[in-house]
C-alpha cells in the first residue's frame, strides 16, 4: 500500500510539471531562401518586428512583418549582443563594437526604424552595459559611469556580475538574491513591472520581486523570456561540454508550478523571443535558422 501511495504521489508530481499550458502552431520557418545566418531574434513588444543576427552577434537585421522587408542595421562587431526594441518599438538601441587602436571600444546607438538614421548616444567606453530603453530615454553605464536616467516611473534591471540593479522610482538598487561565481545573465522586468526574471549560471532561472526575494526557482533553463505576466519562455538544453547535444523550447508558469515542451529535444531550437499581444515565438535552431509558432494560452 506504501509503494501504491508514493507510485500515485510521483505520478501526481509529473503531471503536474509536465501540463497543457498553451495550445501552439506547428513551427514554420521565416525568411527561407532569402536570409542566412539568423541567430539570436528579438521580437518587439507588438510582434511586428524582429530583430536578429550572425553566430557571432555581428550583421544586426531588422525583419517587418508589414512590409515583408528585413534591413540591415549595423554591421559592426557584436551590435545584436545587446540589441533592444523600445516599447513603441519606433527605435532599437544596441552596443557597437570596434577596434581603436589595438582597443575594443562600444558605445550605444540608436536606430530609428521609421528613417533608418542611427546615432550614438553615449562616449566609447571599454565596458558598456546592456542599454534599459523606454519610448523617451535609454539608461546605460560606460565605464561604471552611468550614462542618462530613466524616467521615476520607470521599472528596469541590469546586471554587474553576480549582482542585478533594479531601479525602481528613480533609485538603483543592487540585490544578489543566488550564488553565482559565474554571474547572471537573460534579466528582465516583467510587463507588469511588478517582478524581474534571470538566469544564475550554474543554478538556473528565477523570478524575484523587485526587492530581491526569490518568489520561483523555475529550473536549469537557459534565454528566458516573460510570456506575459505569468509565463515564461526558455530553452531547455543539453550539452556535453563541447557541444550542443539537445536543445528544445518550453513555457512554463512564472511560479515554477507546471511546465510544457513546445519542441521536440532533438530539434535543436534554441533562443527564444515572444510577444504576448501578437501571440507568437520565434527561435533560432542551431543551424542558423529562424522558425515561428503562433500560441493560444489554454
Amino acid at each position: 500500500m506504501k509503494h501504491l501511495l508514493l507510485t500515485l504521489a510521483a505520478a501526481a508530481c509529473i503531471s503536474q510539471v509536465q501540463a497543457q499550458i498553451v495550445e501552439t502552431s506547428t513551427p514554420k520557418p521565416l525568411l527561407k531562401g532569402v536570409e542566412r545566418e539568423m541567430y539570436y531574434p528579438i521580437l518587439s513588444e507588438d510582434g511586428t518586428r524582429l530583430l536578429f543576427s550572425n553566430v557571432d552577434f555581428s550583421g544586426l537585421r531588422m525583419y517587418d512583418y508589414n512590409d515583408n522587408v528585413t534591413v540591415t542595421i549595423s554591421e559592426e562587431a557584436r551590435a545584436g549582443f545587446d540589441a533592444v526594441f523600445t516599447p513603441d518599438g519606433r527605435a532599437v538601441y544596441f552596443v557597437a563594437q570596434q577596434n581603436v587602436d589595438g582597443l575594443n571600444m562600444r558605445q550605444v546607438k540608436q536606430y530609428n526604424v521609421a528613417t533608418g538614421n542611427v546615432v550614438a548616444v553615449t562616449p566609447q567606453g571599454r565596458m558598456v552595459a546592456r542599454p534599459a530603453a523606454t519610448n523617451s530615454n535609454v539608461a546605460t553605464m560606460v565605464d561604471g559611469k552611468i550614462v542618462s536616467r530613466l524616467n521615476n516611473k520607470d521599472v528596469s534591471v541590469r546586471i554587474d556580475g553576480s549582482t542585478l540593479f533594479i531601479t525602481r522610482n528613480g533609485v538603483e538598487k543592487a540585490y544578489s538574491p543566488v550564488e553565482s561565481y559565474a554571474g547572471y545573465l537573460w534579466a528582465s522586468v516583467s510587463p507588469d513591472k511588478t517582478k524581474v526574471l534571470f538566469f544564475a549560471a550554474g543554478k538556473g532561472a528565477f523570478v524575484i520581486d523587485l526587492q530581491g526575494n526569490v518568489i520561483a526557482e523555475l529550473g536549469n533553463y537557459e534565454s528566458p523570456v516573460w510570456y506575459g505576466n505569468d509565463l515564461v519562455v526558455a530553452m531547455n538544453a543539453d550539452d556535453n561540454g563541447y557541444q550542443y547535444c539537445s536543445s528544445q523550447i518550453i513555457i512554463m508558469r512564472a511560479d515554477g508550478s507546471e511546465m510544457q515542451e513546445l519542441t521536440r529535444p532533438e530539434s535543436m531550437a534554441m533562443n527564444p523571443t515572444a510577444s504576448f499581444s501578437a501571440g507568437k515565438i520565434v527561435y533560432n535552431t542551431i543551424d542558423g535558422r529562424l522558425y515561428e509558432m503562433n500560441v493560444t494560452i489554454k
